[in-house]
């Protein structure tokens, strides 16, 4: 299998409570088309982020609104705060459950 990294990929950042994570996924799961399938079925559930990134090219977007509007497309200005818009939230080591060493 060969390995594309010029194309979109997504991931999905979920709230566990006291910690954030991103659920593990196949490369060929990190599709656009997939995400909204696991979201409609619940498979992903605490959603804070959704993030579209093209390694290739080194850019990242917060697609959140975007793909929770394309999944539930009759729920579009009644989104419960859990599916909160995670632009305005800084995501930092503490908050993600991982220690930090800063080097002075």
């Amino acid at each position: 299998m060969s390995l594309n990294l010029d194309r979109s990929f997504y991931s999905v950042i979920s709230d566990l409570g006291k910690c954030l994570y991103t659920p593990e996924m196949e490369l060929d799961e990190m599709s656009l088309p997939q995400i909204i399938r696991d979201l409609r079925a619940g498979q992903l559930e605490n959603v804070r982020a959704i993030l579209e990134f093209n390694p290739a090219e080194g850019w990242c977007n917060d697609v959140t609104g975007d793909v929770l509007a394309a999944a539930f497309p009759a729920e579009i200005g009644t989104v419960e705060p859990d599916w909160s818009d995670y632009h305005e939230e800084r995501l930092d080591g503490h908050r993600a459950g991982v220690s930090v060493l800063v080097a002075a």
